[in-house]
């Protein structure tokens, strides 16, 4: 980082989260400016929160992002005064500057981290549009037949706005209410409704009329396409006038007021009071552009003008935040590995609990103890569920990185790409939301950079010319779906074939007998890539194995489908958390593992006769479907006992699987379910083939949790490799 204290990590969380804010915000303005123009809201509030940006900055001594977005408030400043239009240059530049804030904010070590970063050349960009909007600049029509009173309080920006409701064709309306004292908060906030319903609120102003020692009286400019009888009547109350002001030469309109009340029309304003004119609260000279003086800096640090339809927006906030408080994730690590202790607790007094019952002069004690555990677990479940919770977060905050990804990308290689976003709300674990930031971005350049085919080729082939890609996010039971679609060109399944026979990766004989799913599903081999040279985006498009292997570390598994000339599909299925989960305890040669139970289909028991092989691989039919068996004991190295302790001619079988993949766990005893806290594994067993993690269960036993993909991933392996050999014969 630059010009930041590495100690400093609220700031960086603070400003990465505003920084978030502007980036959404600045996605919806430029998909309005596609349409029917952007909202003065929204770009009110891309110019708030670059505006706290500054302050936070400054606050804590970060010259290089305070400079940025001091010169970035002056585009915005002026984009909000209709001095600048949102046009794709000035958009451009404006998410560039969100690119540069990443790259000051990142960490020591992280791509784009570390180092000196240099902002000029964006700082010289947004200069160039303050140079371009002094030279636009022109004579304004002259508004005096709004009054110089009123025009003497407005700010530069409700001036602006006044200037744009009279462009757009919309009357202008002075509306007089009156508000007792003790009821002022909630009357005007229902007239405020009232009357955005039927246009702009430009700005309140203290009446000339006066006020007294019980009643306030309120001056609301209103801009709409409105009649002035629709107006009186949207707003029905006998304490408000409606007048419209009317441009010299044109008729004025006599004052409404509302209906059942007969008043006259209201005086022409009187000259406002000196407070409304004093200080810099009110008409305040627009800030400087980046690059002016430096004394006329002090005057954008005093006069940002707020909103003045934020008032009631701005508290809520305010409420907001005090309810907020920012928390460490290490902090809910402890607390959630309190949680599996006091499981632990709670296993052990569950087992003193059957130990009593077989003492018959215990029966007392017993039952006083049942009720105990009972009320113990529930509380449990609850506090259980809370830090849960807490740790979740929407998969939204991914999506939004990865809308900007789009439009760079689609940029950069010359192609009208548009990204669908849908289930942006879908929570997840916190940590599994950050781990899938990079697979998602593999695979968003994939779609653009090999799949999405240039306008003149998409044309040709009867499509539109611009591309489209799908990210969408579901909850599937009690696992969260995540794909990525594109409507691009989609895969040779042959090509893919033949590529991995020429790179080594299978042989001839082997892709003979590849079916179209089992040939596109190569490109996740390592080594795999269609691409003969190196491109900038993509690399040579090596990188596929990487994603499934992150997707595998958090406990999820990656199936692709492709339709040749109509696009192709990643489906990612993952688990909502890794912190706690509920398991399945198995045992195997002597030893006891877990499994996720989000993963178990079903346990079953099979006769040995039942059992069949392909190729020398076990297998069963279940279901009208051929599922593979693995031996836990045979893959671990483990002595096998050979039996079951009840039945020696049956099996326990217990049914995975993830996605569309299945594969049956032969297992020697089923122990029960239990929630367990995932804890890291050391280095020796790290990077043992079929172990995700492992957990403690009583008595302070330390048992391995299974890595279900993996597991499931191995019995799809033997699986193919049969077919191969030697179909689907089973002896």
């Amino acid at each position: 980082m630059t010009g930041i204290d590495q100690n400093a990590a609220e700031f960086i969380a603070e400003a990465q989260e505003i920084i978030e804010t502007f980036s959404r915000t600045l996605l919806e303005l430029e998909a309005q400016s596609r349409g029917s123009g952007p909202e003065p809201d929204l770009i009110n509030a891309a110019f708030r929160a670059i505006h706290s940006l500054k302050g936070l900055a400054g606050l804590f001594g970060a010259a290089a992002i305070g400079g940025l977005a001091h010169s970035l408030e002056n585009t915005l400043d002026s984009l909000r005064l209709g001095k600048l239009d949102l046009s794709r240059p000035v958009l451009d530049v404006l998410f560039e500057a969100i690119e540069m804030f990443g790259r000051l904010l990142a960490p020591q070590g992280e791509e784009g981290g570390g180092g000196e970063v240099d902002i000029e050349p964006v700082l010289q960009r947004l200069r160039q549009l303050g140079e371009r909007e002094a030279e636009s600049a022109g004579p304004q029509d002259s508004l005096e037949w709004v009054g110089e009173n009123i025009l003497s309080v407005l700010t530069e920006y409700e001036e602006h706005r006044l200037r744009e409701n009279i462009k757009a064709g919309r009357n202008l309306y002075r509306v007089h209410a009156k508000f007792d004292i003790m009821q002022i908060d909630v009357g005007l906030e229902q007239l405020k409704d009232k009357m955005k319903g039927y246009g702009e609120v430009i700005t309140y102003l203290p009446s000339a009329d006066g006020s007294s020692d019980d009643a306030i009286e309120l001056d609301i400019l209103l801009g709409s396409k409105g009649s002035l009888g629709e107006i009186n009547g949207a707003l029905a109350n006998p304490d408000v006038t409606v007048h419209r002001l009317t441009p010299a030469g044109e008729a004025p309109a006599a004052p409404a007021p509302a209906p059942g009340r007969s008043a006259p029309p209201p005086a022409p304003p009187k000259p406002a009071p000196p407070s409304m004119s004093e200080g810099p609260s009110r008409r305040a000279e627009p800030p400087p552009r980046a690059g002016a003086p430096t004394q006329s800096r002090t005057v954008v640090t005093t006069t940002e003008e707020p909103d003045p339809n934020s008032a009631a927006s701005s508290e809520a906030s305010l409420r907001s935040l005090s309810q907020t408080v920012r928390v460490d994730l290490r902090r809910l690590d402890v607390l959630m590995n309190l949680v599996g202790e006091l499981g632990l607790v709670q296993a052990n007094l569950t087992g003193v609990l059957d130990e009593l019952r077989q003492i018959d002069h215990s029966a007392d004690v017993s039952r006083e103890l049942r009720v105990q555990i009972r009320d113990m677990h529930r509380k449990l479940a609850l506090l259980q569920q809370g830090i849960l919770d807490v740790r979740m977060v929407p998969i939204g905050q991914v999506f939004d990185k990865l809308a900007r990804v789009v439009r760079k990308l689609s940029r950069d290689l010359d192609k009208e790409i548009r990204l669908v976003i849908s289930g942006a709300e879908t929570v997840l674990d916190k940590l599994i939301v950050e781990e899938l930031s990079d697979p998602l971005m593999h695979m968003i350049r994939n779609c653009i950079d090999h799949g999405i085919e240039p306008a003149a080729e998409r044309v040709a082939l009867g499509k539109l010319p611009g591309g489209k890609i799908e990210l969408r996010a579901f909850q599937k039971g009690n696992r969260v779906v995540i794909e990525v679609e594109d409507d691009g060109r989609g895969m040779d399944w042959t090509r893919i074939r033949d590529v991995a026979v020429r790179r080594g990766l299978i042989n001839a004989e082997e892709a003979a007998s590849l079916t179209p799913g089992e040939a596109v599903n190569l490109i996740f081999q390592p080594g795999f890539s269609t691409r003969d040279a190196a491109t900038e985006l993509s690399g040579r498009g090596v990188g596929m194995d990487i994603v499934k292997t992150n997707i595998a570390r958090l406990s999820g598994m990656i199936d692709v489908t492709t339709d040749l000339g109509r696009g192709t599909t990643f489906s990612i299925t993952l688990p909502v958390t890794l912190a706690i989960i509920q398991a399945l305890v198995i045992q195997s040669a002597g030893h006891t593992f877990c499994i996720p139970l989000n993963s178990v289909l079903e346990s079953i028991m099979v006769e040995t006769r039942e059992i069949g092989t392909v190729e020398g691989h076990e297998v069963i039919t279940l279901g009208g479907r051929t599922l593979p068996l693995l031996q836990l004991s045979r893959l671990f190295g483990l002595k096998p006992l050979h039996k079951n302790y009840r039945d020696p001619n049956r099996l326990y079988v217990v049914v995975v699987g993830l996605a569309q993949h299945r594969v049956g766990l032969v297992v020697d005893e089923l122990l029960g379910q239990q929630d367990v806290v995932i804890k890291p594994l050391g280095s020796a067993v790290r990077n043992v083939p079929g172990i995700a993690g492992a957990t403690e269960l009583g008595a302070n036993r330390t048992v391995l949790l299974l890595d279900v993909g993996r597991l499931v991933d191995e019995g799809v392996r033997q699986s193919d490799a049969a077919y191969m050999m030697g179909g689907a014969h089973v002896r």
